[in-house]
């Protein structure tokens, strides 16, 4: 890591010059398991722990260090309230109004925005109604809650910037409840130590972890569904791999889960798909249900992602993708829900399309909308098209999930739009 990072600095030191080089801009992150949590809902006051990741740019010049806050993801089991369980909880930045830091002292105040999401809410209001899943419903955007933050931070007296390392924050934080969708949370607090890496120049890489999900009764069942999984996720992890000269993103992907009930293994309808998703489910993973075919998306390959951009974020996805159909059987076939197949390019083959709803799952919407870039995989092909395999670097920057978390890793590749 540090041969690469050394590399990386002497190459951007020669095409921007000494000034570059005699710049000191460096990253503090760290990942936490069991943060201390109070919960306030309409039942009153309960306690938790969550887990997550903080990350800090981190400027060295001739004031002292400058810090701002660049990640805070904040991930719970849940708590009851009124309405019932909360199911997982979770939060991720989405602003940082002030900051302020003491170097002599290690004091810091933060002033993060954050957006909230827990399983009651999709469970209640169902999911948005909205124009910006454009010609594909594979997105399935959930309703979220914001919190306005006041985190006071204390760092070891006169800390000074390294290249490697450790250091220590300690953190009290209370979220406020500012924008309410079932309004059932009323605040967060969390105390606690977390232990933070230092890098130079590059950010350390962000990992998702993704847990499978197989029909059948397991591994050597030989009509299990799972057959397209191996190049499909190959295929993602390959496409996000390109993010490397921006913001490293990888993946970590468990043992596969069986579930041993053939009716699912053809979805005719979102109803069955939800009855799915109900079957499992892991608190710190993006579960990735594999079926043969899904019916009530054309029957010719296809997925969807529900909760997008949440700790919650499932995907549903299908063998077909690897035997879609030639040529479209769109005439008195599809739903009218379905985009047109021509003029697409057709093909027995949808090798990114699990790259595309990770990319949801990322919190990425489809272009036009400012998360994503136009003629990238996040375009709203699929069905009888494959997705675009084609990575952006505005991809790259805006992907955000609660359960990103930091680890050591190289991304080699670069993004084929530098937007």
């Amino acid at each position: 890591m540090k041969s690469v990072v050394l590399t990386f600095a002497l190459v951007l030191a020669a095409i921007f010059g000494p000034a570059f080089a005699q710049q000191s801009e460096y990253y503090l992150t760290g990942n936490f398991r069991e943060l201390s949590g109070t919960v306030i809902t309409d039942k009153g006051e309960q306690k938790t722990t969550f887990f997550g990741a903080l990350g800090f740019q981190v400027v060295s010049g001739e004031k002292g260090l400058q810090l701002t806050l660049i990640e805070l993801n904040l991930v719970s089991k849940g708590v009851l309230t009124s309405k019932g369980p909360t199911g997982t909880i979770g939060a991720i930045l989405i602003d940082d109004d002030v900051t302020w830091y003491d170097s002599k002292t290690g004091q810091a105040q933060f002033r993060p925005v954050l957006s909230l999401h827990y399983q009651l809410i999709d469970q209640i209001k169902g999911f948005q109604t909205t124009a910006i899943t454009k010609g594909e419903n594979d997105q399935f955007i959930p309703f979220t809650e914001k919190l306005q933050g006041k985190m006071s931070a204390r760092f070891p007296e006169a800390l000074r910037a390294m290249e490697k390392g450790t250091t220590y924050m300690d953190l009290d934080v209370v979220f406020v409840l500012d924008v309410s969708v079932l309004g059932v949370i009323s605040e967060i607090r969390l105390v606690g130590r977390v232990i933070l890496d230092w890098s130079k120049f590059i950010a350390p890489a962000l990992y998702l972890r993704i847990q499978p999900v197989f029909i059948g009764s397991g591994p050597t069942d030989p009509n299990r569904t799972g057959t397209a999984w191996s190049t499909l996720m190959s295929k993602a992890t390959e496409l996000w791999n390109r993010c490397g000269s921006v913001r490293c993103i990888k993946f970590v992907v468990n043992n596969p889960i069986y579930v041993n009930k053939p009716a699912y293994k053809v979805l005719d309808t979102t109803a069955e798909a939800e009855s799915l998703r109900a079957e499992v489910d892991i608190v710190d993973a993006i579960e990735v249900f594999v079926v043969q075919r899904m019916a009530f998306v054309c029957d010719w390959g296809g997925g969807a992602c529900f909760s997008s951009g949440t700790a919650s974020a499932q995907v549903v996805t299908c063998d077909q993708q690897l035997a879609v159909p030639v040529p479209c059987p769109c005439p008195g076939f599809c739903p009218s829900t379905c985009p047109p197949c021509p003029p697409c390019q057709t093909g027995a083959v949808n090798f990114y399309h699990l790259a595309h709803e990770l990319g949801h799952a990322l919190n990425l919407y489809h272009p036009p909308h400012t998360s994503s870039t136009v003629g990238s995989n996040m375009e709203p092909s699929g069905f009888c098209c494959d997705n675009p395999n084609v990575q952006s670097a505005k991809n790259c920057r805006n992907a955000s999930n609660p359960l990103l978390y930091w680890g050591i890793g190289v991304c080699l590749g670069r993004p084929d739009i530098a937007d």
